[in-house]
């Protein structure tokens, strides 16, 4: 894939995976007949879903940071660009809930599910960004 190509494809995957993300937190979902107040495995529903909405978020910054070609980093560095990335993402997209609407609020148990879907995502990341690497490099090769 030619650089630019791949420039574009991370660029709007990591938007579109952020616009989704802000229109889950945000969204009024009071009128669907799924009751996020049960237990799955012992733990509410809604937080599940907090998790499993952030858990993504490490293997599309990882792509976006390796991948885009405007941004230089260490790739020593990437793990950590993540994380501090996805927490501050995170605890934004709980706030915003608290700021830009009158029918959410923020909530420190989600916001604990956002960051541990973050952490899951990146051990993940980090313990197989070799075989990432080995996937994604033929695809969105880095060089010209």
């Amino acid at each position: 894939m030619k650089r630019h190509t791949a420039y574009l494809f991370v660029t709007i995957l990591l938007l579109l995976y952020i616009g989704i993300v802000f229109f889950c937190c945000l969204y009024n979902f009071t009128n669907l007949t799924i009751d996020l107040s049960n237990n799955i495995l012992g733990i509410r529903a809604d937080r599940v879903v907090h998790f499993a909405l952030f858990f993504p978020y490490p293997f599309i910054a990882f792509l976006f940071l390796n991948y885009n070609g405007n941004i230089m980093i260490y790739k020593q560095y990437t793990i950590s660009a993540i994380v501090i990335s996805g927490v501050f993402l995170a605890a934004f997209a709980e706030a915003a809930q608290e700021i830009f609407t009158t029918m959410r609020d923020a909530d420190p148990y989600d916001l604990g599910a956002n960051v541990a879907g973050i952490f899951a995502g990146s051990t993940i990341v980090y313990l197989l960004r070799k075989v990432l690497y080995d996937i994604f490099d033929p695809i969105l090769s880095r060089k010209k």
